[in-house]
């Protein structure tokens, strides 16, 4: 299972940034999921359901109901550069929002279900706005993203986020139906890559407890023993 990656390709900060500006500061809505953060953390949707401005809720395909359907919002008639970075990803796109954190603001540890390339919806983070007092974490790891890259982050695993810095952080956040273009795109594309480890999966157990299962399956002797050792070893 695929954790994160970061991809080769950077877009042009400035000109994301400049598009950005333009956008009237009464045309963000809090996010409506208010118990997962503290502060203010706000949305604007280029691409909706049914292309409304006043719908920035982000669901799964499989659930979108009757006459429901994705579609761009009218603010991309006003930025050539963001919809040419939405479009450099030659699959379906889904919700494609600029989120943004003001400073001071956590956003509370959460899963976004099924929300991950395994499960054929893959969500990408183009930072446009940050500082270096932003923490993004993923499994308690600490993701560092800069202006202008390009991630694959896994949400479907416990992700938690702080602003502690003095300035905005806004992120161009493309949620893409898994294609043949998306898995070359994450295979032959990446400049980092991680992927989760087996302990994170589930084998969570003390450094103790996990010595004595080794000597024990070594003890057994046995190839199949053994390389389930070797397994676990690896994966400290």
């Amino acid at each position: 299972m695929i954790k994160y990656v970061r991809l080769k390709h950077r877009f042009d900060v400035v000109r994301m940034q400049e598009e950005v500006h333009r956008f009237e500061s009464s045309l963000w809505s809090l996010h409506y999921n208010e118990k997962h953060y503290d502060g203010s953390w706000t949305i604007l949707p280029l691409r909706s359901i049914n292309g409304s401005l006043e719908n920035n809720i982000s669901i799964q395909s499989s659930s979108l109901g009757e006459n429901m359907a994705y579609q761009d919002t009218r603010l991309l008639d006003h930025c050539a550069y963001l919809t040419s970075v939405i479009h450099f990803f030659e699959c379906e796109k889904l919700s494609v929002r600029l989120m943004k954190l003001n400073p001071g603001a956590v956003i509370k540890e959460h899963t976004d279900y099924d929300m991950s390339f395994e499960e054929g919806e893959a969500r990408f983070h183009i930072p446009i706005i940050t500082n270096q007092y932003v923490d993004f974490f993923i499994e308690d790891e600490k993701i560092l993203m800069k202006e202008g890259e390009c991630w694959y982050l896994n949400l479907s695993l416990k992700h938690r986020v702080n602003n502690f810095g003095n300035a905005d952080r806004i992120h161009l956040v493309i949620d893409c139906k898994v294609n043949d273009w998306i898995k070359n795109l994450l295979n032959c594309e990446a400049e980092l890559r991680q992927e989760l480890r087996e302990k994170q999966k589930g084998l969570n157990y003390s450094a103790s407890d996990e010595t004595k299962i080794i000597q024990e399956l070594r003890l057994m002797g046995t190839t199949v023993a053994n390389e389930l050792a070797d397994k676990i070893e690896k994966s400290e």
